[in-house]
């Protein structure tokens, strides 16, 4: 491919992605795609730390969390191509303004500039190193597998200062061979989530693991945010190895990790910690109580979940599984043990302690929500089910009706 024909062809791809990219000849800029005059200043040093590696395609993570890539060309000679940045999260309003602090550009450029970042793609850092080699091989027709990229030399130099900081560790006084006692604990713990075992669980989750941790924070809170991470990556897996939906799985461990980054308090990170697996387990048990159950069944069940906040009657129910709603009605009772009306119930007060729990939506809204007759009604049978009512749940918290038994044993 000759020089005119890549700028021609990349001036195509840039419209296409809309990543940014700068092509060099002889170290001459000769394409900048978009011109961003004075951010392009500021990120000389990024390309001077990228050609300083021999790779035929490299790449970095700047302090301001942005990736940016090199791909080295042979023909045509003496050219490379910048590209970047690109974010592996959306720019917020905040990072903006970090990310402009930090360039330090003139304030006649920061108009540009901050438009500019705030519409750079988004994405991993494997569709980040994909598109690199993508662009390489299109341009050369010689492929280089992503994993080469990954273990380039940039790679071995943060892979340096790892194994430097594994060794001072190792070597310091503080390092007892106790302190990651907790692995057995955490097979065990896992075993009994992936068997639904709620009732050993219980017991298990009555005090944090033993042993202890290594230094994975800056600060307590941040020690106990990623311990809490980890553990909920840990616990999904278990998860659905033992038969849980992965889509539930998933969003029940982005909704723990986002409920965990909102604490300011180490308590508060340490008590959903033991909420946390016991929650996990007793889902798994649920889908195991779904095994053998009749496909109308389990169909229904997840119609009602899917409706919760909708007026739904039997009918609708035994309409959507193509059953007549007399025959519905007892078959529903007869696998699961439990009415179609009660389950509905249960269900929608479920439903209405995460409102109370992780919303401020009044009574009112929540009773208009999950389609109660009256407020006064809501509450009502919100105190049978739980014990207390709405409010006295909301101020004290307690363990919520989603981490209980959804059936009746």
């Amino acid at each position: 491919m000759d020089f005119e024909t890549l700028i021609t062809f990349l001036n195509r791809v840039y419209m296409v992605n809309d990543i940014p990219l700068c092509v060099f000849r002889n170290d001459e800029l000769s394409l900048q795609l978009p011109v961003i005059t004075y951010f392009a200043k500021r990120i000389q040093k990024y390309i001077a730390i990228l050609k300083e590696h021999p790779s035929k395609i490299s790449y970095l993570m700047t302090d301001y969390d942005a990736f940016y890539g090199l791909i080295r060309l042979d023909d045509p000679k003496e050219v490379s191509i910048f590209v970047g940045p690109f974010f592996t999260t959306s720019i917020t309003q905040e990072d903006l303004e970090r990310i402009l602090n930090m360039i330090n550009l003139p304030d006649y450029a920061v108009p540009d500039a901050r438009a500019f970042l705030r519409y750079v793609p988004t994405g991993s850092l494997s569709k980040f190193l994909s598109y690199l080699t993508a662009l390489y091989t299109s341009i050369t027709h010689e492929l280089i597998d992503v994993e080469e990229v990954i273990y380039n030399d940039a790679f071995n130099n943060s892979k340096a200062d790892i194994e430097k900081f594994f060794k001072d560790t190792l070597s310091t006084d503080e390092y007892k061979p106790a302190r990651h006692s907790t692995f057995l604990h955490e097979m065990y713990r896992m075993e009994l989530i992936a068997n639904g075992d709620v009732a050993e669980m219980k017991t298990n989750t009555q005090s944090m693991l033993p042993g202890t941790r290594g230094q994975i924070g800056s600060t307590a809170l941040r020690q106990a945010k990623n311990i809490f991470i980890a553990g909920c990556t840990l616990y999904t897996r278990a998860a659905i190895a033992g038969g849980l939906d992965i889509e539930e799985a998933y969003t029940l461990s982005d909704t723990y990790i986002n409920t965990c980054e909102s604490y300011t308090s180490v308590a508060e990170v340490e008590r959903l910690h033991l909420q946390m697996p016991l929650d996990f387990t007793i889902r798994v048990e649920q889908t195991s109580k779904l095994d053998g159950k009749s496909a109308p069944i389990v169909d229904a069940i997840h119609y009602i979940d899917e409706n919760i906040n909708q007026p739904i009657q039997a009918s609708d129910i035994a309409n959507h599984v193509n059953l007549s709603t007399s025959y519905f009605l007892k078959k529903f009772k007869g696998e699961l043990g439990i009415g179609v009306s009660e389950y509905i119930t249960k269900s929608k007060i479920r439903e209405a302690c995460l409102l109370l729990k992780y919303t401020d939506k009044s009574l009112t809204e929540i009773s208009n929500y999950l389609y109660f007759s009256s407020q006064s009604y809501f509450q009502n049978v919100f105190k049978k089910q739980v014990g207390i009512t709405p409010n006295q749940y909301r101020n004290k918290k307690p363990i919520p009706v989603f981490m209980q038994h959804t059936y009746d044993e």
